[in-house]
């Protein structure tokens, strides 16, 4: 996910549109990374609170998978302003750095810990091999690493996309493709129908044979020659076949169906169409056009493809359409809140959206740490004093997780990006 502070960019155009802001931040941004944090805590809390939201969520609307997507679509949105505000690409991944790694780090820990006093559950594939697994989580890119049963904290498996899409917008900077967005977005929503012929785990799933790996070092080197080729000195194209080294081969190991992969690329790279329509590099007709083409895609796709299937872990039949309607939700939020750009947004959602990175991490930390009600009191069901519980502790913990740890670790990484950003460099333009 996207770091809150990120709304401090400027990605709408002078003249445009009034922006409503508040303390250096777009509302509209924070009141949806407030919604997106708010519905996959509220996902969670409540499946766990009452097995028939369970089957109605996985039978109709996904408030998690909801919010998820709401996630990356404002990644894309706001990375690609992130790192053409002037800064040199170190100081961006230091930026990056320090607003992800030390609370994300954190929480690794906290886990840990819990599951030695016998608080938090830790999934059996990691048990297998703790060390290793822990040391692979702690890189942020565990989900493509390994199985997803090896992670220490589940929902961080968007945290391992968000970072390989930062990878990939890096290496288009590096290679001066990174303003052009609608083919990117174009070529990305095509993937979608490209990646059903593409095999899961590449590299290191059970289906992995010598001809897979073998196609993944074929990729990688064509990405990396190709944009070395187009970088703008011989530092630019290290670095660039640095990154290609490293994100090709966790793209192509991702062990869930490589369709699913491709709608996450191309949500982010449909929400980086969308910046540059509101910072008027392209016309809005072309923005919502390449918008409304990626929400048509990804119903079609599912429309075609997706079989209604049995859900053991539910009871119940999944239909074709429920993830359709979840996506384009998502997609409809993020767009009717851009409409709404000039308008004020709640306070509360505005708080949400300030300490949501902290909220989305922690409450997978409460929900193991903090015991179900087993009685009622006071005339409430022990579902619903256990459901306040999850939520209210979770926005509680956030709230001081976010001032001790994520707001000090940001200003120092301000402080060393402008060091950095101050420093004479000799080339840090990439080619036009």
């Amino acid at each position: 996910m996207t770091k809150p502070d990120e709304v401090r960019v400027g990605p709408i155009a002078p003249g445009v549109v009034d922006v409503r802001s508040r303390g250096g931040r777009y509302e509209y941004l924070d009141a949806l990374r407030g919604l997106a944090a708010l519905a996959v805590v509220l996902q969670h809390c409540s499946e766990l609170a009452w097995p028939a939201y369970a089957r109605f969520s996985g039978t109709h609307f996904g408030a998690g998978m909801f919010g998820v997507f709401v996630f990356f679509v404002v990644s894309g949105f706001i990375i690609p302003a992130s790192l053409e505000r002037g800064r040199s690409l170190g100081a961006f991944w230091v930026g990056r750095f320090f607003r992800l790694f030390p609370l994300f780090w954190g929480c690794l820990i906290a886990a840990m810990i819990l599951h030695s006093v016998g608080r938090f559950s830790l999934q059996a594939g990691l048990l297998a091999d703790p060390g290793w697994h822990f040391a692979t989580n702690a890189t942020m890119v565990q989900f493509f690493l390994g199985a997803p049963n090896t992670q220490v904290i589940g929902v961080a498996w968007t945290l391992s996309y968000e970072l390989v899409f930062y990878l990939f917008v890096s290496l288009l900077f590096l290679g001066g493709l990174n303003r052009r967005s609608v083919p990117l977005a174009v070529l990305a929503i095509g993937s979608i129908v490209a990646a059903l012929f593409l095999p899961a785990a590449m590299v290191n799933g059970p289906d992995a044979s010598l001809a897979s790996r073998l196609m993944v070092v074929a990729a990688t080197l064509a990405v990396a020659v190709f944009f070395a080729r187009r970088a703008a000195s011989s530092r630019s194209a290290a670095a660039a076949i640095l990154l290609a080294s490293i994100a090709v081969p966790l793209v192509l190991n991702q062990p869930g169906p490589s369709s699913y992969s491709a709608m996450i690329f191309a949500t982010m790279f449909v929400g980086t169409v969308l910046y540059r329509m509101t910072a008027g590099e392209i016309s809005t007709t072309l923005g919502w056009g390449v918008f409304g083409f990626a929400a048509f895609v990804i119903v079609g796709f599912k429309f075609v493809v997706e079989q209604p299937h049995w859900d053991p872990a539910i009871g119940a039949w999944i239909p074709w359409w429920k993830e359709a309607v979840t996506m384009a939700c998502a997609y409809l939020l993020f767009a009717a809140a851009l409409l709404l750009r000039r308008y004020s947004f709640p306070r509360p959602l505005l708080f949400l959206g300030r300490i949501s990175f902290s909220l989305y991490l922690i409450h997978a930390l409460v929900l193991g740490a903090i015991k179900p009600w087993t009685t009622s009191v006071l005339g409430i069901p022990a579902a619903w004093l256990t459901w306040f519980t999850w939520v209210l502790g979770s926005i509680a913990l956030a709230t001081l997780t976010y001032h001790a740890i994520e707001k000090p670790f940001h200003n120092l990484g301000r402080r060393l990006m402008t060091k950095m950003d101050a420093r004479p460099r000799p080339e840090t333009t990439p080619v036009a």
